[in-house]
């Protein structure tokens, strides 16, 4: 079975340090946020796919 994954989401307690994870241990960086009174969603990426990371 063939498959591309191109999002995945996580709830994080700690939204700085796992980006920090991330860029280290993956080289995703951030290419976008969104944030509301109530929270904050930040998509990470690279420059080689188009998947994308949520943390929430």
């Amino acid at each position: 079975m063939k498959f591309k994954m191109i999002y995945e989401n996580y709830n994080v307690p700690d939204l700085d340090r796992s980006i920090k994870f991330y860029n280290e241990a993956l080289d995703l960086h951030e290419v976008r946020r969104k944030t509301t009174d109530n929270f904050i969603i930040v998509y990470l990426s690279n420059d080689v796919s188009n998947f994308e990371l949520e943390l929430t």
